[in-house]
């Protein structure tokens, strides 16, 4: 048995001929549609053009798919789950007992109530039941994370479809409609395989209830899949009431922060904080101003000084893990303050490697961890925890698998490999050409390679559509530094000093730009005021090429060695 695993999943199929469809190569790798188009943009899958054909008329040798698959699991080191057949149905893989981990999509509960002011309460209700089906056993169901799940509220595929495209075995629907203090969710588990109806109940309930309407819920689709439910499935927080007025705020303020602006994560705490101040013991919502908190002092947003926002986070985070020290975002919020804001190196690590003890498929941590050993000059350790944070997504969060891109740039970026950084970028910028840090990466490889016209033209192209991000007005200034136009770069220079009168901007970036104009004595003198209020992109100063300038200057050395991070 142990030989036919390392079999490839294609080695039973005829490979002769030709594959004349998105759908017939879909069917042919036994994955949906959208996975094998991401594939071709974003790992090689060969796929040919038919010429003189109408738009999107394409076709693929059998042959190459195969040998593709077979180059791309030897690249990943390891086997990945064989397709299975279409004919197999879930309830014989069941009967079966095989060791493939089940997939299981939580379609985003509809909302009843007839108030679109209420979707903060069925989308609240969808991603708790991710969350908590996540953690019931992870080594044999993976439930798709919230940024994919999110993406079909609409409604408008039919759920076959949904489950062709995800190679789902399981589908949770459900609709949730809240009266007063009472509230009403139905739910019915689909098997996908089979596209029969394996359960479905209905809750009524006070709003006070909801935790354990969730629970509930929770455990009997555990049961309909056979699961054993762990121990961590069951905080402290799982089967007791909640004050509704709590868990609404709660409830709100998540709907807030997944958002994702900065204007959105601070009226995301105004919720939060209401939550907790009804309601001490709601464990969640400690970990929401914990990570509210230390994301407003973090790129892109910048939103907050860290001297004012991260001792907050800590304790927020602290709080989270009194009340319940099996919350896996508690711990990588904490990990956060510790990684960004107290430079306590070890700890931040062990932090994030708790949360991901407890949650393996928890991506975003991985990314947080990827970017700490960046921090420490370990990027091939880096490296490796995105291409785990990938392999999570390509299963679980295909939405998520940008901002993986993105990282895995920056870690080619620091790591001096300008050329590799650049294309990385561009291959992912084919996929969102929108994505800030991307763009970031890109104008400042072009750069460091030499390449100053590209690079100021990336610099430019961010500025137009980033243009209050500080950031994004000190790598222009740093490309026009570089370019020899050094009457640009003071002007910028000189109006990022200015406009930090008005709003916070972290001294980091001015002390950058300085460096880049080789005025070093200015530049050290910003370090200093970053040291003072512990800004946040101080943490990759040792990693940055753009100091490399100034990297052998005894100072510099001094200062890397404040901060607690390996002489450079």
């Amino acid at each position: 048995m142990a030989a036919q695993a390392l079999v490839s999943p294609l080695a039973n199929l005829e490979q002769e001929g030709r594959l004349d469809s998105w759908k017939e190569i879909a069917a042919f790798l036994r994955r949906g549609v959208r996975t094998v188009q991401r594939w071709e943009a974003t790992e090689g899958l060969p796929v040919h053009r038919h010429q003189h054909a109408k738009l999107g008329s394409v076709y693929a040798l059998k042959s190459e798919v195969a040998a593709w698959w077979e180059s791309r699991s030897a690249k990943r080191q390891a086997t990945p789950a064989a397709p299975r057949p279409a004919t197999r149905p879930a309830a014989a893989a069941r009967a079966a007992g095989s060791d493939r981990r089940s997939r299981m999509l939580v379609l985003p509960f509809v909302n009843l109530s007839g108030d679109a002011k209420q979707d903060y309460l069925s989308d609240g209700m969808t991603e708790e039941m991710i969350n908590r089906l996540a953690r019931l056993d992870p080594a044999r169901l993976g439930v798709i994370a919230r940024t994919t799940a999110l993406s079909y509220k609409s409604g408008a595929k039919p759920a076959d479809q949904i489950a062709a495209e995800l190679d789902l075995d399981y589908i949770l629907e459900g609709s949730v409609r809240a009266s007063g203090d009472h509230i009403r969710v139905s739910a019915q588990l689909v098997d996908a395989r089979e596209n029969t109806h394996l359960w479905a109940e209905n809750y009524d309930r006070g709003l006070s209830d909801v935790l354990e309407v969730q629970d509930s819920l929770a455990a009997a689709i555990a049961r309909e899949v056979r699961l054993a439910i762990t121990p961590e499935a069951h905080g402290p927080a799982a089967a007791r009431t909640v004050d509704p007025e709590a868990y609404q705020a709660f409830l709100m303020g998540r709907y807030l922060f997944n958002k994702m602006t900065a204007d959105s994560l601070a009226q995301s705490l105004e919720w939060f904080e209401r939550a907790v101040a009804k309601d001490p013991s709601l464990v969640l919502a400690w970990a929401g101003i914990a990570q509210a908190y230390g994301l407003l002092t973090t790129v892109p947003f910048d939103a907050l000084p860290p001297r004012e926002a991260m001792p907050k986070a800590a304790a927020a985070a602290r709080k989270a893990l009194e009340l319940d020290p099996s919350l896996p975002e508690a711990h990588a919020a904490l990990g956060l303050v510790l990684h960004h804001y107290e430079w306590k190196w070890d700890e931040a690590e062990r932090a994030y490697q708790r949360a991901l003890e407890l949650n393996p498929d928890y991506s975003a941590a991985l990314l947080r961890y990827a970017w700490l050993l960046l921090a420490r000059g370990r990027a091939p350790d880096a490296l490796a925890r995105i291409s785990r944070a990938q392999e999570i997504a390509e299963e679980l969060d295909p939405h998520l698998l940008v901002a993986i891109r993105a990282t895995r740039a920056a870690a080619l970026y620091y790591s001096r490999n300008f050329d590799a950084a650049i294309a990385e970028c561009r291959a992912a910028l084919a996929l969102d050409k929108n994505d800030f840090l991307l763009h970031y990466i890109l104008g400042c490889a072009q750069l460091r390679k030499g390449a100053m016209h590209a690079g100021l033209a990336t610099f430019k192209e961010a500025k137009a559509a980033w243009r209050d991000v500080p950031l994004v007005a000190a790598g222009v200034g740093i490309a026009q530094a570089i370019a020899g136009r050094k009457k640009h770069a003071v002007a910028i220079l000189e109006r990022l000093e200015e406009q930090r009168k008005q709003r916070y901007i972290p001294a980091i970036y001015i002390g950058i730009l300085s460096a880049a104009l080789r005025d070093y004595d200015r530049a050290f003198k910003w370090l200093e005021r970053a040291f003072d209020e512990r800004a946040d992109g101080l943490v990759l100063l040792n990693a940055d090429p753009m100091v490399d300038g100034v990297r052998k200057e005894p100072r510099f050395q001094a200062f890397i060695q404040r901060m607690g991070l390996a002489k450079a």
